[in-house]
């Protein structure tokens, strides 16, 4: 319904509700599920979690961020300092409500407008980060001007005022009056007035990544819970709508994101908590989740799903990524065939976020029922996302391990970017053994692209894909690749990329990378690899690169092994060399990976690789 709402229909529908009675987020309005959920023994480690945090904030109250710490980014580009202290300020807006929709007690109550009149005191919402984030030239030109830059609406801003609202339209029968007020006041000031009343279209706009969906959703269900007037919020509502159908073009026709399963669930659920608050404001009349695409966007994820808690993490996406499973349980009453996670891709709900904790908890039904995995019992699933260039192959075996596949093409400036054409992935029981690095450590550099693609994460070089004549890929729309050749057989998936756009190297005429999977029944699967490389003169060197989580052992001339795979290739044709490297992210610091460099011994103006990766059964 997102594509085909027209706007006389949405504020007919809003007008004819206006003065029906209704309820907003109505799961969180029972007694009944706010007493299932505190007294359900999966979530006690949760509830004793938050009445510590409660507890710690009542006894030691939070300082706000200081004037030092917000500017540091602009100093240094830092994000975690002001982000940690940031974190525990509006720690309690989550703790003291949750704990205060369970039970009524005057200290969460009294934590809470504390909580609420400290963050409203705040100089901004906005991170360090993305102050001054519509400026043309950001992250320059902002930190060392004279006066800070106009307010901005950006994720965590978003965020926090969907949060007040929905907090204040659940208890603000037991809140002060003046708190009341306050949040009303501050989210029309720093919201309201910022995003509509200023036509000048902020930056994420213009963007197709998770960012319209947060921002723009966050400003819509504030919207709904605040205001009143059905032909204002009829005029308020359409520009957010017009945002998402936006985001929505950012997914392929196959349902999937560039961005990977991460900033899926981030980006999309975010969707789901507005579509679901204009459906109650509408009394039903309006449902953004029936229609075609969600259904495609909702089973991306399932896709991307590996085992042992791994997933396809190509981008700036962790290894392992978890889900909500209230989320998951909500888009299966649109979508029926939508599968449940296994236990191990189930995300814990977490002190931190009001949002998303209580939909886990409250949108999944009893925990037996919601928590049964509905796992796909077939021995192989598999697709190929022509949109986004991606294709995953999961294939499971008699004994219930599962060996998987996955591959892109595409462009080098997609959202949370990597120069990663052609770059795949090898999974096996739990193991993403010829594996991705994941995202960086976030800093202001790390989305400066002069310093973004020479770190290893984002690089060309930190991937699975040739170094050509020296020359690594290069960063920008204009780097892409083409999908020349797919099929999918009862034996084989197959696709050629051509390559030779994701390069800026003179010499090169042209570049395919073949892939040939090869799964057959009662088989056990492998991959081979075919680059051809064509010069128009003869290059000073050429050289292939795999990256694996695991230490490679040489087991025979032209035989490296990795746990349960191994890489076949020619040891005429090659010398080899393993860099051992350490990586850090935004979750994790130096975690190692391996990565093997095989150089051509032989460079001629026309090249042929061919690279066999066998599987086999560790005891």
């Amino acid at each position: 319904m997102l594509q085909q709402l027209t706007f006389r229909q949405l504020k007919n529908a809003l007008e004819e509700t206006q003065h029906l009675p209704r309820t907003l987020y109505s799961e969180a309005t029972s007694s009944d599920n706010w007493r299932r959920i505190r007294e359900d023994v999966n979530y006690s480690e949760f509830w004793r979690a938050l009445e510590k945090q409660a507890a710690e904030l009542i006894e030691n109250p939070v300082r706000s961020p200081l004037f030092t710490e917000f500017t540091l980014f602009g100093d240094t580009g830092n994000r975690a300092v002001f982000q940690t202290q940031r974190d525990h300020l509006y720690a309690g807006i989550h703790a003291f409500s949750m704990l205060a929709m369970t039970e009524d007690k005057q200290e969460w109550k009294s934590g809470l407008e504390n909580t609420i009149w400290n963050v409203c005191n705040e100089y901004t919402w906005v991170l360090p980060a993305h102050v001054g984030l519509y400026h043309n030239d950001y992250p320059n030109g902002i930190w060392d001007q004279p006066a800070p830059p106009r307010e901005t609406v950006d994720l965590l801003s978003g965020m926090t005022a969907f949060t007040l609202a929905e907090t204040v339209y659940l208890l603000k029968e037991r809140l002060h009056p003046w708190v009341v007020h306050r949040v009303k006041e501050e989210i029309d000031k720093r919201i309201f007035q910022v995003y509509f009343n200023n036509p000048t279209p902020q930056n994420w706009e213009l963007k197709t990544n998770n960012w319209p969906a947060v921002c723009s959703a966050s400003i819509g269900a504030t919207a709904i819970y605040m205001i009143e007037d059905s032909e204002k919020l009829a005029g308020m509502l359409w520009r957010v709508i017009g945002v998402l159908r936006n985001y929505f073009s950012g997914f392929d026709e196959q349902g999937a994101t560039p961005e990977g399963p991460a900033y899926w669930q981030f980006g999309f659920s975010y969707f789901v908590y507005f579509a679901e608050l204009l459906k109650e404001r509408t009394h039903g009349q309006i449902s953004l989740l029936s229609e075609e695409k969600v259904e495609r966007i909702a089973q991306f994820p399932q896709f991307c799903m590996l085992t042992g808690g791994k997933v396809v993490n190509f981008s700036d996406s962790p290894d392992e990524v978890t889900l909500n499973t209230g989320l998951i349980q909500r888009l299966k009453q649109y979508v029926p065939s939508l599968q449940l996670p296994n236990e191990e891709y189930h995300l814990k709900p977490v002190p931190g976020n009001w949002l998303d904790s209580t939909r886990l908890m409250l949108w999944s039904s009893s925990h037996t029922e919601s928590l049964a995995s509905t796992g796909s019992d077939e021995r192989v699933q598999e697709q190929i996302f022509t949109g986004n260039q991606w294709v995953i192959s999961k294939v499971r075996d008699s004994r219930g391990g599962t060996t998987a596949f996955a591959a892109k093409g595409g462009h080098n400036e997609e959202p949370h970017n990597h120069n990663d054409l052609g770059h795949f992935i090898i999974h096996v029981d739990g193991q993403n053994i010829l594996a991705d690095l994941g995202l960086g450590l976030y800093t202001k550099q790390y989305f400066q692209p002069s310093y973004r693609y020479e770190m290893i994460n984002a690089g060309s070089h930190g991937h699975s894909v040739p170094i050509i004549d020296g020359c690594r890929q290069g960063f920008g729309k204009s780097y892409r690749s083409e999908i020349v050749y797919s099929q999918i057989s009862e034996d084989n998936v197959q696709i050629v990329m051509d390559l030779t756009k994701a390069y800026a190297c003179l010499s090169l005429e042209g570049l395919t990378r073949e892939f040939i999977w090869k799964r057959p029944i009662n088989e056990t699967p492998q991959l081979i690899i075919t680059d051809k490389a064509l010069f128009t003169n003869r290059p000073e060197s050429f050289q292939e690169v795999f990256i694996s989580s695991v230490q490679p052992q040489e087991t025979g001339s032209g035989r490296l092994q990795m746990n349960s795979v191994t890489l076949v290739y020619d040891p005429e044709q090659w010398e080899l060399e393993i860099e051992h490297i350490f990586v850090d992210s935004q979750y994790k610091t130096g975690t190692p990976f391996y990565r093997i460099v095989l150089n051509r011994t032989q460079v001629e103006r026309e090249i042929i690789s061919e690279f066999r990766f066998e599987m086999s059964e560790i005891a």
